[in-house]
């Protein structure tokens, strides 16, 4: 649709005088020579004039001018519509490119993880080599007859194995010693005394001044004993007629 003001070089809201005005100078430079023939002064004479027909008559002005605007909103609608889609377009082919790498990471990760589960050691059984110079050889079946059987038999009962036996040497070992504690007759006189057993409530009497001596009886806790001699770790005492030892410990000294 042609804008009929832009012909006329006028503004939208111009008066109708001014309108005139303006046609009147158009068409004093465009008034076309008699004499010569020019047919873009003709041409662009009669757009002016017929813009003027159009804006002089007050409603075909006001038709014209709501037509104009109603196709300028169109004009407008459809402009707004192809950059929109324009730009749908483009948010599309970017999304697409995004997504598009982000699956090409992925599966470039899992053929990653995929190559390296490949090259991973896989555990294998060991291997056995047979020493050099050995042949595998193929088992066969020998057949005997059985006269042959019998004879191998009575050959393995009848031979004997003789085996070579070293006798092994003879380690001498020492004589254990048991260590005994030496009594001293510390006191020439016999006296009696008290015995305190420990947690058990009995009290070994020995027959050797060691631990590990033959024990000889077992006295009660608090039994009364007569002290014979007196060592530095054990007492050699005589119980219902029964001469043995006892640790020194044990004996409640006055």
């Amino acid at each position: 649709m042609k804008d009929l003001y832009y012909i006329l070089g006028t503004d939208r809201n111009c008066t109708p005088r001014e309108l005139n005005a303006a046609y009147q100078k158009l068409a004093r430079k465009l008034q076309p020579d008699e004499r010569e023939h020019d047919y873009f002064l003709e041409d662009h004479f009669k757009e002016i004039t017929e813009a003027y027909q159009v804006l002089s008559d007050p409603d075909q002005r006001r038709k014209y001018d709501a037509a104009f605007k109603k196709n300028y909103q169109r004009r407008l609608y459809y402009f707004k519509i192809r950059h929109l889609n324009i730009v749908a377009t483009i948010a599309l082919l970017l999304f697409t490119g995004l997504f598009g790498w982000y699956v090409m990471k992925m599966l470039g990760s899992s053929n990653k993880q995929k190559k390296v589960a490949a090259l991973a050691p896989v555990a294998q059984a060991p291997v056995i080599t047979s020493p050099p110079g050995f042949h595998h050889k193929k088992k066969h079946k020998v057949k005997l007859e059985a006269p042959l059987i019998n004879q191998l038999a009575v050959l393995a009962k009848d031979t004997v194995i003789h085996h070579s036996i070293k006798p092994a040497p003879i380690i001498a070992s020492k004589p254990t010693v048991i260590q005994q504690d030496t009594i001293q007759n510390e006191s020439s006189s016999n006296y009696s005394i008290y015995l305190q057993a420990n947690a058990t409530g009995v009290i070994y009497l020995h027959e050797l001044p060691n631990y590990t001596s033959a024990v000889i009886s077992k006295i009660p806790d608090h039994s009364k004993v007569t002290v014979v001699e007196k060592g530095r770790q054990f007492y050699k005492v005589v119980y219902n007629d029964q001469t043995g030892y006892v640790p020194k410990w044990k004996v409640a000294d006055p």
